[in-house]
């Protein structure tokens, strides 16, 4: 019974150190967040690319600190296809890959354009950007940098105490010297492990947002026309476009004002059939009207002179 009693309360220790250490190895979790610094950082322009002084150089992560940085960029070029395959091998060249791509061509009036989400070392995005910025006209940049320091520093803490809390549950089960008790070990251990598990998964994410920058590139075409199409080809094609989308609305329309076009036929025949019915009431009344004869000229008969 005492080697049991004892079993039990080894269990019940490991069970409540782990998270104990966890809040301990980090205490400044509840509260400041930042670490004496914002928790964000973001520049953005419109036009030529960042200055040096703009640059994100010179906020860059401090030793031991744990920084997220973003950015994205609108490039307008000639043709976004092509333009698509220097931003790949712009991200290679870096180290990094292209995470998502989507490319579209012109149709109708909407110009061709493409859209590429790269992966890039941290230590290299001022570089990427530079690079990016030879590819065509940049319009529009943005860069942000969040600071997760206390975030990290919190997951590997209650990593290394899930860790030490299954080593020891492992220990109890070695020792344990019935069934009952290890099955009650069994059952604290996987549900340690299970923690431990979804913990290493979130700290692995997180260092590799850290680790690699997130940088969305736009690619688009400048019309001739603002808003239209970009060449003489798609032009035509725009007007060809336009041709049916005139039909289309020319149905919509009739379609509409039939109701209406019927209801107006209906009342213009009932307004005609009154207006005949009362002419031909008027051409009756005329006929059954006797005609008056008018009375004859009573004439003086004159004597002629002999």
């Amino acid at each position: 019974m005492k080697r049991h009693g004892s079993l039990l309360a080894l269990v019940a220790a490991a069970l409540l150190i782990a998270p104990l250490s966890a809040c301990a190895a980090n205490p400044s979790s509840i509260g400041d967040t930042g670490g004496g610094r914002p928790a964000s950082e973001s520049t953005a322009e419109s036009g030529a690319p960042l200055d040096a002084s703009q640059k994100m150089t010179d906020s860059a992560p401090e030793a031991g600190q744990s920084v997220i940085q973003n950015g994205d960029l609108t490039i307008v070029v000639a043709d976004p296809t092509k333009s698509a395959d220097r931003v790949t091998a712009v991200a290679e060249k870096l180290g990094g890959y292209v995470e998502s791509q989507t490319i579209s061509k012109a149709s109708g009036s909407d110009p061709a354009s493409a859209s590429l989400s790269l992966r890039v070392p941290s230590a290299k995005v001022d570089e990427a950007f530079d690079a990016l910025a030879e590819v065509g006209n940049v319009t529009s940049q943005n860069r942000s940098a969040t600071d997760v320091t206390a975030q990290h520093v919190d997951l590997k803490a209650r990593v290394a105490a899930l860790e030490d809390s299954v080593t020891r549950l492992k220990e109890l089960m070695s020792g344990a010297a019935t069934t009952g008790e290890l099955i009650e070990a069994e059952t604290a251990l996987s549900q340690r492990q299970q923690e431990l598990d979804g913990l290493k998964a979130q700290l692995k994410a997180l260092e590799d947002q850290v680790d690699e920058a997130t940088i969305w590139v736009s690619l688009t075409t400048d019309s001739v026309i603002p808003g239209g199409p970009s060449n003489f080809w798609d032009g035509l094609l725009a007007g060809i476009a336009s041709l049916g989308a005139a039909g289309a609305g020319a149905l919509v329309v009739l379609g509409i004002l039939l109701p209406w076009l019927v209801l107006g036929g209906i009342i213009a025949l009932i307004v005609i059939a009154i207006v005949r019915s009362r002419r031909r009431a008027k051409t009756r009344r005329g006929e059954a009207q006797p005609t008056a004869i008018p009375p004859a000229e009573h004439t003086t008969p004159t004597t002629e002179n002999m």
